[in-house]
Formats: structure tokens, sequence, C-alpha cells
């Protein structure tokens, strides 16, 4: 049926700009998140009293719980760099083994970058209400991210998919933070410290929402009856 044809051949043209949207999203994602990791490789200086473009606020904290501080700086962009490759589709297919590896490399940074971060919460430079909500990102982090461990090794790739998302919304929140600190400079905050007050929340919250919006509308596209030719 003619009808039934166009509709058909919308409903492929719109999985296409989909697929092809989702990929660009993907390779962003990626771009970004390999640039703050390196840019975070400065941290390394630190280890040799160099403290090069080290935020005042930040430089205090580690001065003060140096051991979780720098745990938590220098393990979790390793997360972040690797992060993007789990989703890339093509590459998991073809390179499963990898995929195994460096999945299970994520998991572990994630899990004790996480577990550093929250050690060093209290600490926040911006004070108690900083560190309550880094502490909640560091327990659901760490949680969520073992969670998905748990799920694959149970073979439950449909779960473990679902929380590797959540997982890295939270991981890529390193990434939000740093887009973030330009408006929080434009809006008046003197320092890193002040604005990040909001920016302990703004920067990983968003990007759960975000999760959980795709999550639930490729569920729902999933469980729409196919249109027949």
């Amino acid at each position: 049926v003619p009808r039934s044809r166009e509709h058909h051949w919308n409903q492929s043209g719109q999985l296409m700009v989909g697929k092809s949207l989702a990929r660009s999203a993907l390779a962003i994602m990626a771009l970004l998140a390999a640039s703050v990791a390196i840019y975070s490789l400065r941290l390394y200086g630190v280890l040799a009293n160099n403290w090069l473009d080290v935020d005042p606020g930040i430089r205090a904290v580690i001065v003060r719980v140096p051991i979780q501080a720098l745990a938590h700086m220098l393990i979790a962009p390793i997360a972040l760099f690797l992060g993007p490759f789990q989703f890339f589709t093509a590459l998991r297919a073809k390179y499963q083994q990898a995929h195994r590896w460096s999945g299970r490399v994520y998991v572990a940074a994630c899990a004790a970058a996480g577990t550093a971060g929250l050690a060093a919460s209290p600490y926040a430079s911006g004070g108690p209400v900083a560190g309550l909500g880094f502490g909640i990102l560091a327990v659901l982090w760490v949680c969520t991210t073992l969670g998905a461990w748990r799920a694959a090794v149970q073979r439950r790739f449909a779960l473990h998919r679902l929380l590797m998302r959540f997982s890295y919304a939270m991981t890529f929140g390193a990434v939000t933070l740093r887009l973030q600190i330009p408006l929080g400079f434009a809006l008046g905050y003197p320092s890193y410290s002040a604005m990040s007050v909001w920016l302990a929340y703004t920067s990983w919250i968003p990007n759960v929402i975000v999760v959980a919006l795709y999550s639930t509308t490729k569920a729902a596209r999933r469980s729409m009856p196919s249109a027949t030719v």
C-alpha cells in the first residue's frame, strides 16, 4: 500500500537521522572528554610541587587531604577518557576483548576515584553544601558503576548498558563542570570555590536527567509496533 510504504520510508529516514545525530553527539562527547582528561595531566605536576594552573581552592584541598584529593583527581581522568569508547557500537562489536578489558579498567577507575572523592568531599573548597553535592555524586557514581559491572557479569546486558549510561553521565560531570565555570564568572562569582556551591549539583544532575530522558524515549520506541509494508 503506498501510504504504508510512505510511512515506512518516513520512519526509516527518521531513524537514519537519529543515528547520525547520536554518532555526532558521541564524537563530540569523546572529544570533550579527551580534552579534559589530557588537561588534567597537569595535576601530576603537583607530585613534584608544581602547581601550574591549579585553582587556589583546589590547592587548599590537596594540601589538607593529599591522598584522597590526588587519588580522585589523578584516577578519574582515566574513566573520563575511556568511557566514550564503550558506547561506539562498531568498536564494541569488532574489538570485544578490548571492550571488556577497557570496561574493567573503567569500572576500577570509577570505584577508586569515587571512593577517594567521597573521602575528600567533606573538605570541598565550597564548604559543606558543595561537599554534600560531591559526596552524593560519589556514592551514586560508585554504586551505579558497580551495578553495571555486576549486570554484565550476570549477562544482563540491557541493564548493563542502561547503568553504564548513567555511570558515564556522572563521569562526564568533570566536563560539564568546566563548561559551566565561565558562566559562573559571567554571573559575578569571584572564584571556583564560590561557584562550586551550585556546581556540585549542576555539573552532573542535568547529565543524569538527559540520560533518563534518552533511555525512556529509546525504550518507548522499541516497544512501538513496526510499520507494515
